[in-house]
């Protein structure tokens, strides 16, 4: 485990500009190497400006890159709160990536657990490292509350050993990956703009504070970014 690596732009377009590039480098070098590059990408409306950008580059080899999401909502895919139909909108319809290399959650289904185990399959083809599946690159945020994932603080998901897990959320319950799949990633990155994130993003760095979720991640993951703009890093 490094030392975050912290990278600050002026302002959320710039941020969005930078993480894009810095998507496309890594991408292509996993590519090179592994012959394919697995993505897990979170939702929200923070990185909608990087996937838009990232969905006009022809320098990655699109159809060797698979995309899991890292976590839903248990609303269906048509819902406006659907991370998956805000993927699907501003990045994924752009690109030819195959349908079998794009790993949605089973949303709306009756026994939860059922998802569960399907989204357990999905992660199987991964390389194993630590007994455990391994992405290449986690796109993450943080709230407010320094949840990251819908693993939020003294949540049952901020407590689980699986791979993944369901429990509940502002507004609905969620699917998501766990702590320690996300931290066995190669590269996890965080993007986090705007003055109101400052003093969390200052929380999830300085070490102090290993209950919130973000800063256990940032803690335990092996290689971390961190992409900033200079409001929300305006208190480190």
């Amino acid at each position: 485990m490094s030392a975050p690596q912290i990278h600050v732009n002026d302002n959320a377009s710039a941020v969005a500009q930078a993480l894009s590039q810095w998507f496309v480098d890594r991408t292509r070098e996993y590519i090179e190497a592994y012959h394919y590059c697995a993505w897990a990408l979170s939702g929200g409306k923070s990185p909608i400006e990087l996937f838009r950008l990232l969905a006009q580059s022809r320098a990655i080899d699109w159809p060797l890159v698979q995309v899991y999401l890292v976590d839903e909502r248990d609303v269906f895919s048509t819902d406006p709160l659907s991370n998956y139909r805000m993927l699907e909108e501003n990045l994924l319809k752009k690109l030819h990536i195959a349908p079998g290399r794009v790993y949605p959650w089973a949303t709306g289904v009756d026994d939860p657990r059922e998802s569960l185990a399907s989204y357990r399959q999905a992660l199987e083809h991964l390389h194993r490292h630590n007994d455990l599946p391994q992405l290449d690159i986690a796109l993450q945020g943080m709230g407010l509350d320094g949840h990251t994932a819908s693993v939020f603080p003294n949540s049952p998901q901020a407590r689980s050993t699986d791979w993944v897990a369901y429990g509940p959320g502002p507004g609905a319950n969620r699917y998501t990956l766990t702590l320690p799949v996300l931290a066995n990633s190669r590269q996890v990155v965080f993007l986090a703009t705007g003055k109101d994130k400052a003093e969390r993003v200052r929380d999830c760095l300085d070490g102090h504070h290993p209950d919130l979720p973000a800063a256990w991640l940032t803690e335990h993951a092996s290689v971390v970014h961190w992409f900033l703009d200079r409001d929300s890093a305006s208190a480190l």
